[in-house]
């Protein structure tokens, strides 16, 4: 395969995930703004920076914040903007998905244009981020039942849980870090209902409490989400799921590398296998998560020089991108995103 479809097929599948994220942490938001009393800059800018965003022109009420995340196509994190800039990557390789995977993607691309998106937006906010959320899952199926598992599938895959394991740690991250309540605060309604609201952002709700029935929130929630071995949408999960992928692309054997983003992806899910969380608590959570992300965002770059980055391209290495979607907690660099030019190579 020829590193352009590859990283269509890579870039595709990073921002239907990117979609569905976004539609979930506002729509948690909001149900979560309806029953608890939130201080006013921790109820929408926690959403802003998991995006990446730090400059909004406009106060960041629900509405506008809601607005600049579902439909600013200047913003390339928002709703609209994914999906189009999916839609454009599959329009690149038409002949390596399937048919109906690009007819249904072209389908919701026309959709979110429509009349009929906006008014199911302004008349019953949750139904519209309930469909989004359907889009990249109804994706998924569609391909994983009608596209051949070669190669395209394996890039398919990769971009898919590279995206989805730096959106767990970020939100982890960002929520635990601005939203942590005072002592006073703790085992409260109010610091349960955040620690929920975590777990429905990651849609880890059910199987947390299915798996720990009565467990304390707080320790408990952020060991399932980055050390969890089955839980779909893990750190630890969604990396392994990388690793298998990278393998399967060179074909070599796991745990023998033999380019960069194999080495990257190998330390750091080593890492992981031997790290518990009670090592992530006393090196300090946020610290912890903010070396996990790095390191993320090191493997995205390391995935583009090794499958992406042979040839003369218009587009930069994905560290931009990455750099610029980091909270501001987890690096004091960054500046704004143009992932435009991802789809139209």
């Amino acid at each position: 395969m020829i590193s352009r479809v590859a990283e269509h097929c890579f870039w595709m599948s990073r921002y239907l995930e990117r979609a569905e994220n976004t539609a979930r942490v506002l729509e948690v938001n909001q149900t979560l703004l309806l029953d608890f009393p939130v201080p006013l800059e921790q109820q929408w800018q926690p959403l802003l920076i998991i995006s990446g965003i730090h400059d909004m022109p406009k106060d960041a009420d629900g509405e506008t914040v809601q607005h600049h995340l579902t439909w600013e196509t200047s913003n390339p994190a928002s709703i609209a903007s994914s999906i189009a800039a999916a839609r454009e990557n599959a329009r690149n390789i038409r002949e390596v998905i399937s048919a109906d995977c690009w007819e249904r993607l072209n389908f919701y691309y026309l959709w979110i244009q429509s009349s009929q998106a906006r008014s199911l937006y302004h008349d019953d906010r949750s139904a519209f981020y309930s469909q989004i959320k359907r889009i990249n899952q109804l994706m998924t199926g569609i391909s994983e039942g009608t596209m051949s598992h070669g190669e395209a599938w394996d890039f398919f895959q990769l971009g898919k849980y590279l995206e989805r394991s730096c959106q767990t740690a970020r939100i982890l991250d960002v929520k635990y870090h601005i939203l942590l309540p005072t002592v006073d605060q703790v085992g409260t309604p109010i610091d349960n209902a955040h620690w929920v609201a975590i777990l429905m952002s990651c849609s880890g709700y059910e199987p947390f409490h299915k798996q720990r029935p009565g467990a304390d929130p707080g320790i408990a929630v952020s060991d399932f989400l980055i050390f969890d071995s089955i839980f779909p949408r893990s750190v630890r999960f969604c990396l392994n799921k990388c690793r298998a992928a990278a393998y399967a692309i060179s074909g070599r054997p796991i745990g023998r590398p033999g380019n960069a983003a194999e080495c990257a992806l190998d330390k750091l899910v080593d890492w992981l296998n031997l790290t518990r969380v009670d090592d992530f608590v006393e090196a300090g959570l946020h610290e912890a998560l903010t070396t996990v992300i790095d390191r993320i965002h090191g493997i995205g770059e390391a995935i583009h020089r090794s499958y992406f980055d042979q040839r003369d391209s218009l587009t930069p290495p994905e560290s931009s991108e990455a750099r610029s979607r980091k909270p501001v907690l987890a690096t004091s660099a960054s500046f704004a995103p143009d992932a435009s030019h991802r789809t139209s190579l």
